[in-house]
């Protein structure tokens, strides 16, 4: 039983040689490289918008389940069979392509086509991001998509088979994303002062370098993977504060709890840090195990909306786990003052010094 307990994970690496602190310089080169390429992507490319942004526009498209139309050129579909779903999907996908752009939903629904004596038929229902503002342009371009998907799938006798395509302008403006950040500056200023009030002011000052450095090391990885942002884009940021207070709270309680027991009472700054970070590690890993396998489960599984979430949490819990591994305690061992224990001594050098005299 004690060997087994001497070959634990844990063990292993509170008893490892490894210095957080002394790689510090090296840890962090990784978060400003992705900072960087991000701040370039912003100024050049920009975010890669999503239809709540950019608009989208929206066509159905019957696909002759019942083989209404009685035409040996027309072939008949069963969404139910899988072969025929991601058939009739890959014909969509290669002329969205060709007209240069990508599907954004895609869904099965059912279509009424009265000349044709057609009620609740089998349909899929489409949406693209719009590639311009001018809604002219767009007119255009979405003719054409509808007229390509006549020709693909020879509805040319029966073009009311492919509705019009409708254009849908975009709904919502960056105004999201300032009452967002304000919000999460907000609820940060009251956390981080109580925090101040209650451990230490240099408690605050690292506890708000390390919520900025997950949030823009999390914006950035979206503007460098092109996640697609939409109005869901705020889970994301919130995800990633949620996270980045997590790390503070266990990171700071396993310290103070390490303190009062009087085992780092002598000790400095960067071994407190180092040796803290290593007791918590496993406990933590196994928390963003969890969490990342759930979100790559979501981002592959899950409709596009939902996919744009999980990707977007999966790179905020990425970033998170790493700054609060090899950033966090750097930051700490760093900025830390003892400034209740400095107050303290000078108290009782002054009582010594009365008493003495």
């Amino acid at each position: 039983m004690n060997k087994l307990k001497n070959l634990s994970i844990d063990k292993k690496i509170r008893e490892s040689k490894f210095n957080i602190n002394k790689n510090f310089i090296y840890f962090l080169i990784a978060p400003l490289v992705f900072i960087i390429v991000g701040i370039i992507l912003l100024c050049t490319v920009g975010f890669n918008l999503g239809a709540d942004f950019a608009g989208a526009s929206v066509f159905k498209i019957y696909i002759n389940n019942e083989a209404s139309f009685n035409d040996e050129n027309i072939k008949s579909y069963d969404l139910e069979n899988k072969d025929d779903y991601n058939e009739i999907y890959d014909k969509i996908d290669i002329i969205l392509e060709e007209n240069g752009l990508k599907i954004d939903s895609y869904r099965t629904t059912t279509m009424n086509i009265p000349k044709y004596h057609i009620y609740g038929g089998q349909a899929i229902e489409v949406s693209y991001q719009n590639l311009s503002d001018v809604e002219n342009e767009i007119n255009v371009l979405n003719s054409s998509v509808r007229n390509d998907l006549i020709s693909a799938f020879n509805y040319t006798n029966y073009d009311d088979a492919v509705s019009s395509v409708d254009y849908i302008p975009a709904q919502s403006s960056f105004g999201w994303a300032i009452a967002i950040v304000a919000s999460i500056v907000f609820a940060f200023i009251l956390l981080a002062c109580y925090m101040a009030f209650r451990f230490n002011v240099s408690v605050f000052i690292v506890g708000l370098m390390q919520v900025a450095l997950d949030l823009f090391l999390t914006i950035c990885l979206v503007l460098i993977c092109r996640v697609p942002v939409n109005l869901t884009f705020g889970i994301t940021l919130f995800a990633t504060f949620v996270m980045t207070i997590f790390n503070l709270f266990y990171f700071y309680n396993k310290i103070k709890d390490n303190l009062k027991s009087g085992r780092f009472e002598k000790a400095a700054n960067a071994e407190i840090a180092n040796s803290t970070v290593k007791e918590i590690t496993v406990k933590k890993s196994i928390i963003y195990i969890a969490l990342i396998l759930t979100a790559i489960l979501f981002s592959a599984l899950a409709v596009n909306g939902v996919r744009e979430v999980a990707l977007g949490i999966l790179l905020s819990l990425i970033a998170t786990y790493y700054t609060s591994e090899f950033v966090l305690p750097s930051l700490w061992a760093t900025m830390y003052r003892k400034g209740k224990a400095k107050k303290k001594t000078a108290t009782v050098k002054n009582e010594q010094e009365k008493i003495s005299n």
